[in-house]
Parts: C-alpha cells; structure tokens; sequence
C-alpha cells in the first residue's frame, strides 16, 4: 500500500493540474479560433469587393468597345461620305473654277476700259490656284 500511495497522489495531482490547464488551453484555442474566423471574415469581404471591382471594370470594358466600335462606324460611314462628296465634285469644281477666272479676267478687262477706274487685283494664275 506504501507503494500505491505515491502513485495515486500523482494521478490526483495530474489529474487536479491537468483540468485547469485544459481549461486555458481550451481558453487559448477558443480565442485563436476566433481571431482566425475574424481573419477570414476579413479576407471574404476584401474578395468580395475585389470581384466586384472585375465585374465593373470588365463591364466598363464591354462599354468602352461597343462605344468604340460605334464611333469607328460612324467615323468611317462620314469618311465614306465625305469622299464621295469631295471626289465627284472635283472635276466639276475646277470647271467652274476655270469659268470663274474666265469671268473675272473679263470683268477686270471690262473695267480696265472703263474710264477712271481704279487698278484691278492681280489676276491669280493657275499655279497659285489651290
């Protein structure tokens, strides 16, 4: 019995030590927990807010190129129109170009024969002719 003494006082104190500093233990892993689910709360929102960031940039994106590809229409559509507004009308221009100078060299002759009249513009020539 002299021998069972000891060992049965060193389980009770085991077991007297071991149920305080489960206790802290659990205290610990508890506090832990909570600070890891306080961490990934955190990182869920950053995640959140960072896929709707992509959601609005990918859709200001599709904005950008369908507003891009409705100006290259519209810009090449005026293009289109403008050169056909410009080129047919180039050989009729410079006719009425032509006929206009005509017309201007006889009304400078026209007044050059009048009587006091003061000194025609120079004539431009068709070099200087834009």
């Amino acid at each position: 019995m002299r021998a069972l003494l000891p060992s049965i006082a060193a389980v009770l104190l085991c077991a007297a030590c071991g149920r305080s500093d489960a206790d802290a233990r659990r205290a610990r892993l508890g506090a832990e927990r909570r600070a890891l689910e306080a961490t990934l709360d955190h990182l869920e929102d950053r995640l959140i807010v960072n896929q709707a960031r992509v959601r609005f940039w990918k859709e200001m994106q599709s904005r950008h190129e369908s507003v891009t590809a409705v100006a290259c229409t519209s810009q090449e559509e005026h293009a289109i129109e403008m050169a056909r507004h410009v080129l047919p009308g180039e050989p009729a221009r410079r006719a009425g170009r032509r006929a206009s100078t005509e017309r201007a060299s006889i009304d400078r002759a026209r007044v050059a024969a009048a009587p006091n009249a003061p000194s025609p513009a120079p004539a431009r020539t068709a070099a200087a002719a834009p």
